[in-house]
């Protein structure tokens, strides 16, 4: 057993912090936080303020995430103001904070107190380094704490861990293209032709682009590309789908998806043919199902009717995810979600490459679910990062192949429906990153 001894005066979230590194981490003992006046047991850590007797972690007195960070060194960084140079610590930074704050994204979550939303945007995060969510930084903050203990505690051992796992998936948002599309990704498209007006080849190239979306009409019955693509590396991939219950304003109109999976007998029957096949359905949330747990049952049942089977899994539409609602809607309704992830980039949401349970900050425990971390998704690459494509595309095969060097990782990427058609033919980059 290894106990931490520290003076904290609430240790919730400590408790949930080390539930989810010894599961991730495969530890093979239990870990206890006691006080420091507890009984000394064989294996201490000390947590403490001001305190560097033994083998010792530095407190900083849970310091409120500011925005800033600082880099350690080119893989690890912490809040500011959570590092020492004083005192002869095992460890001079605060390991524990800054791997609470980043896995159970209190950064995300303060900012909702204060009356603003994340909706899915890095670009909306209080944290000023954008490029710090390429890096996943709970996941080396457990290495270190791994590294740590079994340096210190030799007899404390580790499992040796299961190859990276990448799930594949794809969100469901059009079968057809309808007038809500063609002026959406007509207007995306404009403005990536905009932003690229002092680079004339990117420029025309954008142009034309959105000009030939606007009018052109193919088909996005694309289901059999995917189908083919993965039996040919024996995969199998999780299909994201939309029930549309009819309950719409404009802009749900605008932003949801069309297609009707309780009436449409074809689309039925292609899901069951997908899950016959070993494929998984999960629920692809409206945009503000995301906010009204009633309606997001009420889509759930009407998908399981539609295919004639429970589902235990989610994706919210748009990545939408309110802190206060959301997760508590997922805990009663679901076993797995994958929406904690970026619209506009890469990377780690909650910095950890593994499957975790996200934290409940006003019950100070875990909800009961599992997040599996979605790490790219196709318009990342191709709407987002249109600017650099080649440089992208290079990033995100670097990123999955990077997946090696950690733990049970399990991650997901998505590509949509739809994209291998010949408006987008987004496809190419998916068949590469499938191969890893």
């Amino acid at each position: 057993m290894l106990s931490i001894k520290t003076d904290l005066e609430n240790t919730s979230w400590l408790t949930y912090l080390m539930e989810e590194f010894k599961r991730i981490q495969g530890a093979q003992f239990d870990i206890n936080i006691i006080p420091l006046d507890g009984i000394q047991g064989e294996n201490n850590l000390m947590y403490a303020y001001n305190t560097t007797e033994g083998v010792s972690v530095y407190c900083s007195r849970e310091q409120y995430p500011s925005g800033d960070i600082e880099y350690i060194d080119d893989r690890l960084f912490v809040l500011g103001n959570t590092r020492t140079k004083e005192g002869e610590y095992t460890c001079n930074y605060d390991l524990f904070w800054n791997a609470f704050v980043f896995l159970s994204r209190k950064e995300e979550y303060e900012l909702e107190r204060a009356g603003a939303l994340i909706q899915g945007y890095s670009s909306n995060h209080p944290r000023t380094d954008k490029s710090s969510f390429d890096i996943p930084i709970v996941t080396h903050l457990f290495q270190e704490l791994e590294q740590l203990i079994t340096k210190e505690f030799p007899n404390l051992k580790f499992e040796e861990g299961k190859q990276p796992y990448i799930e594949l998936s794809h969100d469901l948002d059009y079968i057809n293209k309808t007038i809500q599309l063609r002026g959406k990704q007509t207007v995306f498209n404009a403005y990536n032709a905009i932003k690229s007006i002092f680079k004339p080849a990117q420029f025309f190239k954008h142009l034309a682009k959105s000009l030939s979306f606007m009018f052109s009409s193919p088909s996005y019955w694309c289901f059999d590309y995917w189908a083919d693509i993965e039996k040919s590396h024996n995969r199998k991939s999780v299909y994201y789908v939309y029930a549309n219950t009819g309950k719409k304003n404009f802009k749900s109109w605008l932003i949801d998806p069309s297609y009707d999976v309780a009436t449409n007998v074809k689309l039925q029957d292609k899901l069951k043919e997908l899950l016959a096949d070993g494929c998984e359905i999960g629920l692809h949330g409206s945009y503000f199902s995301a906010t009204n747990p009633d309606l997001l049952k009420e889509e759930k049942e009407m998908l399981e009717k539609a295919i004639g089977t429970s589902v235990t899994r989610t994706r919210q539409h748009w990545l939408n995810y309110q802190e206060s609602i959301t997760p508590h809607a997922h805990s009663e309704l679901f076993e797995l979600d994958s929406t904690l992830a970026w619209n506009d980039r890469m990377g780690y949401r909650a910095g950890c490459v593994s499957k975790f349970r996200p934290y409940d900050h006003e019950t100070e425990r875990a909800f009961s679910y599992f997040e599996i971390p979605q790490v790219i998704m196709d318009s990342n690459i191709y709407d987002y990062g249109s600017q650099k494509l080649e440089e992208q595309k290079k990033l995100s095969r670097k990123l999955l192949e990077n997946l090696k060097n950690y733990k049970n990782a399990y991650v997901s990427i998505s590509w949509h429906q739809r994209v291998c058609s010949s408006d987008y033919k987004w496809h190419e980059t998916y068949e590469d990153l499938i191969k890893i």
